[in-house]
């Protein structure tokens, strides 16, 4: 019988993966024209776009073939399997630069290319224009596994290794990792998920950021300041249906279309709105339209991870395990679920060695 850390672990991994090629086919309709076409899409349909760097690599409809937000997420994983543990920076660089050099077509090679560039060019080369992006936040939810049940370090380790990232899109992918390392806690609720991802953020930033300008009336946030916001709506009207407006009132929104403020508060407000039922969360993502595959694959990694596989369509995961045979999920969640339980180890031992010196 699969533990639970298992069941936590690949929920995580396969509800991203769902999110990202349920949303990935719809991504440029507007909410409307999805009902119009599909009703409520809770159900993979074809893709009617050819295979672009940013998008889907398949051929033909494609059905349930995720996008460039999966694909990120599993250099993510191999990050941490050449760690044998908790990743730095050098250990995602390394990925990329492998994954570049090897790219078996100019396809994977284009989805490479941004990355491989910046940990080449490091400070002279600024990603995406200079737009803070989802480039992170879409795909660093195995951070919050490798840290499960420690969101403090999750959200230092998110923010770590967000060096591609611009400006507060790296914040969001640091409280996005710090969620999904709080879900991973046992008989949690979703209250207590966005409290303790929002607490790793402000403690952190109120190091960095020294008090003075903590005490400015004038301070943005705009991770803290959208969140809050769009939580207490959530909270307020959990249905993922009936939020969606008065989120399009709240979000500004303006030329960037996978902008990380707007992913961050749309995945987090669905997961609350739906009350971390998994497929509820992704579906209200899709739903929701814009940069819909991103938030869909980011909701579905945060409620996978409460919920666990076992509360995932089983359709669902057949679908997209044979359309995505070049990773097999079941395998990357037993490694990681073999890492952190080493670390666990570890980390009892320290805590043991401590306590008889005191």
């Amino acid at each position: 019988m699969a533990s639970k850390l298992f069941d936590k672990v690949y929920g995580c991994l396969m509800g991203g993966a769902i999110g990202d090629a349920l949303g990935g086919p719809v991504e440029h309709l507007s909410s409307q024209e999805i009902y119009d076409k599909y009703g409520v899409l809770d159900r993979f349909v074809a893709y009617d776009s050819p295979a672009t760097i940013h998008g889907h690599f398949g051929d033909g409809d494609c059905i349930g073939v995720y996008t460039d937000d999966t694909r990120l997420k599993h250099l993510y994983c191999d990050a941490i399997f050449r760690a044998n543990g908790i990743p730095r920076t050098g250990d995602l660089t390394e990925a990329l630069i492998e994954a570049y050099q090897h790219a078996p077509d100019e396809l994977h090679q284009g989805f490479f290319e941004e990355y491989y560039l910046k940990s080449v060019w490091q400070a002279d080369k600024v990603v995406f224009s200079g737009e803070p992006t989802n480039g992170a936040i879409m795909a660093n939810s195995p951070l919050g596994l490798v840290t499960a049940c420690n969101p403090d370090n999750a959200y230092q380790l998110g923010f770590d290794l967000g060096w591609f990232a611009e400006g507060y899109a790296k914040t969001a992918a640091a409280i996005m990792a710090a969620a999904v390392s709080e879900a991973m806690r046992p008989k949690n609720s979703v209250e207590n998920i966005i409290d303790a991802a929002r607490r790793s953020h402000l403690d952190f930033s109120s190091r960095r950021e020294g008090k003075f300008w903590q005490e400015l009336q004038w301070r943005y946030d705009p991770n803290i300041t959208f969140l809050d916001k769009a939580i207490e709506l959530a909270t307020q009207i959990g249905n993922v249906f009936e939020i969606r407006e008065p989120l399009y009132e709240l979000l500004e929104w303006g030329h960037l279309f996978s902008e990380a403020t707007h992913t961050l508060v749309v995945a987090l407000s669905m997961f609350v709105a739906a009350k971390g039922n998994i497929e509820e969360t992704i579906i209200g993502a899709v739903m929701y339209g814009r940069d819909k595959d991103s938030y869909a694959s980011v909701a579905g990694a945060l409620a996978g991870a409460y919920q666990g596989v076992g509360s995932i369509r089983k359709d669902w995961i057949e679908v997209v395990s044979n359309a995505n045979p070049e990773v097999n999920m079941s395998e990357y969640a037993t490694k990681l679920v073999g890492i952190i339980t080493s670390n666990e180890m570890k980390t009892r031992q320290t805590l043991d060695d401590i306590r008889s010196l005191v």
